[in-house]
């Protein structure tokens, strides 16, 4: 009907997904961050960790914490802002947990654009093998709640993130420019 807002994606919560490593059959867990003190107490400092892993940080917070190192402040931010997020469902964030290690990664819908939301993750380095599963679970949510079209960027030397989504399904379909640098532009619809 028209003047009538689009259908907002439903996604319930919480979310708490087991999975394994591609590579090593470890057990991981896709949860959504509607809660950030579930994770407990040592959650901000396990986010600081891996953000803080040089390949992650060059790559995402360099410039946005002007050269600063992200520390467990800026983890606690991020859990905060994930759990704003789902409160408001305005965006849908998880985060990728181990028994052992904690908060390993996180991945995210950024909007509620059921046509076209875009995603993003990043992931330890000492956690290889897990990404790509990761990835289709959220998809797979995802379409569950209604969304038709997801897209990704991924600077055009990253071969890694590249191969992830193409192993899920996406097509890279050009280049995309934000804020003056240009990222290679990847997507998926539903089947």
């Amino acid at each position: 009907m028209r003047g009538m807002a689009p259908p907002a994606p439903r996604i319930p919560r919480p979310i708490r997904i087991a999975f394994a490593n591609a590579r090593t059959g470890d057990l991981y867990a896709l949860e959504s961050v509607d809660d950030a003190e579930r994770f407990g107490p040592h959650a901000a400092a396990q986010v600081a960790a891996v953000c803080a892993e040089p390949l992650i940080y060059e790559r995402l917070f360099r410039d946005r914490l002007g050269g600063h190192p992200y520390d467990a402040a800026d983890g606690l931010r991020f859990l905060t802002w994930a759990e704003n997020h789902w409160r408001e469902g305005s965006a849908f964030v998880f985060v990728i947990t181990h028994p052992r290690a904690g908060i390993v990664g996180a991945l995210d819908i950024k909007s509620t654009d059921l046509d076209g939301a875009e995603i993003g993750y990043w992931l330890s380095a000492r956690h290889g093998g897990v990404m790509t599963n990761a990835v289709c679970l959220m998809r797979d949510l995802a379409w569950a709640a209604g969304y038709r079209g997801l897209f990704a960027l991924t600077d055009p030397d990253n071969a890694r993130s590249q191969a992830v989504l193409a192993r899920v399904g996406f097509i890279r379909e050009g280049s995309m420019t934000r804020n003056g640098e240009t990222y290679w532009l990847h997507r998926l619809g539903r089947a």
